[in-house]
């Protein structure tokens, strides 16, 4: 049932974003528009975890920028990127789409980006119901190479902003940890009797056993947390002065800006600089209270 499902939400995401980039080619050739997207060096296979110090950013305009959106949109199967690419980093374009329109187009447009979001979010839900030991899979068997990063990751459209600018976050994602669920997570793995495939099953065991052991070796109150680093991604600052607001958007794919009462030209759109790690300005980070590891492989730490 899951699986049928699966494949027809998917089929019909398949048809709203082709519906999609039909018509964001047809109007890039009738009406004015801007668009600046920033090209970064694919993630070749068996670099995934290297230290990033660099990264060097490639400027595409108009209808070049336009195709190279086109077609990151609607790469959603590993059989279509390169096969050095690696299947595990994301592939990402950010940038942004100034598109001039009237109403009834943009209603158009909105009511395609809406779809399509809500079928993404309805794909992942479906794949996240399964349990994590069977979802690779559940995927393989339903949709064999179905890129999930980018079938998951969801449009953002905006309406006559003022400036977007482009910039690099480095963050981690941190998550409080109860005990209990620690506990509760190591013995599920433990009585599963899986096994990676890089440690003989009897080492593997042991390693469960004695990282149970420190979890019950805690006091009942230990504030526990983990912190996984999340690599460095573009960002997208966007302005509106109506709302004296400024937006902060991760932009792993192109923006979607639509000047219904501005012109495009009065939308002003900002360059993505490359990255250098050392230039990297911390700004404003709030004291973290000190933490000290416990299991390096779960990325989690105890309040110290």
């Amino acid at each position: 049932m899951k699986k049928q499902d699966l494949i027809n939400t998917f089929n019909e995401l398949e048809s709203q974003i082709n519906q999609f980039s039909l018509l964001l080619l047809e109007q890039s050739k009738q009406v004015p528009f801007t668009a600046h997207v920033f090209q970064l060096p694919s993630v070749i296979k068996g670099e995934e975890n290297n230290e990033i110090e660099q990264i060097s950013v490639q400027t595409l305009v108009g209808h070049d920028a336009i195709r190279e959106t086109v077609k990151l949109v609607n790469l959603l199967f590993l059989q279509n990127k390169p096969d050095e690419v690696s299947n595990k980093a994301a592939i990402r374009l950010p940038g942004v789409i100034c598109v001039q329109t009237n109403l009834q187009t943009y209603r158009n447009f909105n009511s395609l980006i809406l779809k399509i979001n809500e079928l993404k979010m309805h794909i992942k839900a479906i794949v996240t119901q399964v349990d994590e030991p069977h979802r690779f899979e559940f995927i393989r068997d339903s949709l064999h190479g179905l890129l999930t990063l980018n079938t998951y990751r969801t449009l953002s459209s905006l309406i006559d902003v003022d400036t977007i600018n482009f910039g690099w976050a480095n963050k981690k994602v941190i998550n409080k940890a109860t005990k209990e669920a620690m506990r509760d997570r190591l013995q599920a793995s433990l009585e599963s009797g899986r096994c990676p495939l890089h440690l003989p099953k009897e080492h593997w065991r042991l390693q469960l056993e004695n990282e149970i052991r420190l979890i019950d070796a805690l006091p009942y109150n230990a504030v526990l947390k983990t912190q996984r680093p999340v690599k460095v991604q573009p960002i997208a600052r966007v302005w509106d002065k109506e709302q004296q607001k400024q937006t902060q958007f991760a932009c792993a794919t192109p923006l979607f800006v639509f000047a219904l009462e501005k012109t495009v030209a009065e939308i002003k759109v900002g360059e993505l600089p490359d990255y250098h790690a050392n230039n990297i300005a911390i700004r404003n980070r709030p004291r973290a209270k000190a933490v000290e590891l416990l299991i390096p492989r779960l990325n989690l730490y105890i309040e110290r």
